[in-house]
């Protein structure tokens, strides 16, 4: 036992007031405390704290109270220090009213009524649940308090309100079959292209859930949808259309970009394959596939020449490239349709773009690689969205879905280390409290539960062995 008074020691060089360190810890002020004693036990330490009574008017008949001894110790969970499971045990004062014989017990400062976590621990662990790299096992470990009381904090505090629809609306999925309505693989992710932040998670991307989601909005709403940015999923644009007569559709170029490099990717597998295995050819387009495939303007051609112990000589990669190139007249000619239509997404403007965009479709036709033919009809296809991807409606940013595949990412990380979610409801609340800055907690103390209800089990007879 440890009993503290105003006295102070020095360690490493700072000197640290005991009595006021541990005030601090608990959040009171020193003259509020009428005795203080502290426990430690190898990781566990116990504040045993009783504040001075202040005499209240009776809350009945407003008469005078005197009073009436010390109520139970109530245990309250405070782990302030790391490594450490400390507990407050609060020792609360009795009044007794002389009119109407009323007794009740001091006001608890350190938690709401009938709690056993603190204000401290309640907001530690809201400010965990808003990062997604902490999982619920990590918060329990560090906190020390289990991973369903966690739960019930997470379902009580956060109110998520439907959400009002952005002027520049982000539409994308991520694969989840376990938290995906009735089957669905994926589920729909909406973000806020122009504020940055996540609007919405829905349960599903299918044609018929995102129909009725938004039938939710009215006419007004919907018509403050200025831009919607899409990936190439033919339900998206065919909903935006429907619901937002006043907005511009734009396809994400990166996913045009993406739907290139795998069927020039393609290319380069067909032709390796018609090589002779182990030869000149096929080691070339083996080991030096990434010279190909990746964005030529992020390579450095001019480097300094190196030993090839295959050619017995120094080259360097503008000199690889070349005798790549110069294997296959259909090589050469998707590589240069490759770059230039990366060159194009990258370089042109928007007026720059609606006047070469046709030319550029027919240097793909007539060319007549067989791996670009899809690639052909996507351009026809969708050429009015890839051409509104090059408007620059907010900070000269294209119309893209960069950021939606940001909260993607940060989605799937979380799910990875989590290791398994199912609860949907607890799982958009989480990512919504996360990753969209306008949503705050609120501590009340009234709690609640979103558990999902199971199918209830049946009748069985027990058979003893």
């Amino acid at each position: 036992m440890i009993e503290f008074g105003h006295h102070i020691y020095r360690r490493e060089g700072i000197i640290i007031p005991d009595f006021d360190f541990i005030t601090t810890l608990l959040n009171i002020k020193s003259e509020d405390i009428e005795d203080l004693k502290v426990f430690t036990c190898k990781d566990s330490v116990a504040y045993h704290i009783t504040l001075k009574g202040r005499m209240p008017d009776c809350p009945c008949c407003g008469g005078k109270m005197i009073s009436n001894g010390y109520g139970r110790i109530k245990p309250i969970s405070h782990p302030t220090l790391i490594d450490s499971a400390s507990k407050i045990m609060y020792k609360p004062h009795r009044y007794l009213c002389k009119a109407c014989r009323k007794t009740i017990t001091q006001d608890n400062p350190f938690t709401f009524a009938r709690f056993s976590s603190s204000y401290s621990l309640l907001n530690a662990i809201m400010n965990r649940l808003g990062n997604l790299n902490y999982t619920l096992d990590m918060i329990s470990k560090e906190l020390h308090i289990s991973p369903t009381q966690i739960n019930r904090y997470l379902d009580s505090y956060i109110t998520i309100h439907r959400a009002s629809l952005p002027e520049c609306l982000g539409i994308d999925e991520i694969h989840n079959p376990e938290m995906s309505y009735k089957g669905s693989a994926y589920l729909c992710i909406m973000v806020d292209n122009e504020k940055r932040c996540i609007n919405d998670v829905l349960g599903s991307r299918s044609k018929y859930y995102l129909d009725n989601y938004f039938y939710t909005y009215t006419k007004e709403e919907k018509d403050k949808v200025k831009y919607v940015s899409i990936d190439m999923w033919q339900s998206y644009r065919d909903l935006a259309y429907k619901h937002f007569r006043n907005c511009t559709v734009a396809v994400d170029p990166f996913h045009v970009i993406e739907h290139l490099c795998k069927d020039f990717r393609q290319v380069r597998i067909n032709i390796m394959n018609q090589c002779v295995y182990n030869s000149n050819a096929y080691y070339l387009l083996k080991k030096w596939n990434w010279l190909l495939e990746k964005d030529i303007r992020k390579v450095d051609l001019d480097n300094e020449p190196e030993y090839n112990r295959r050619f017995k000589m120094k080259l360097n990669r503008k000199q690889i490239l070349k005798m790549i190139l110069d294997l296959s007249p259909v090589l050469n000619e998707a590589y240069y349709l490759k770059e230039k239509y990366r060159s194009f997404n990258k370089n042109m403007s928007y007026e720059e773009a609606v006047d070469n965009y046709d030319t550029l479709v027919k240097e793909f036709e007539d060319a007549d690689i067989r791996e670009y033919y899809e690639f052909v009809n996507i351009l026809k296809n969708w050429k009015t969205e890839i051409l509104n991807s090059f408007l620059r409606p907010y900070d000269e940013r294209k119309l893209s879905n960069a950021f939606c595949e940001n909260v993607n990412g940060k989605i799937a990380s979380y799910l990875m280390i989590s290791r398994g979610i199912t609860n949907f409801e607890r799982f958009r609340k989480r990512v919504l409290f996360a990753l969209n800055p306008r949503i705050f907690y609120s501590l009340t103390n009234v709690l609640k539960s979103d558990k999902r209800t199971g199918k209830t089990r049946g009748q069985y007879r027990k058979v003893k062995e």
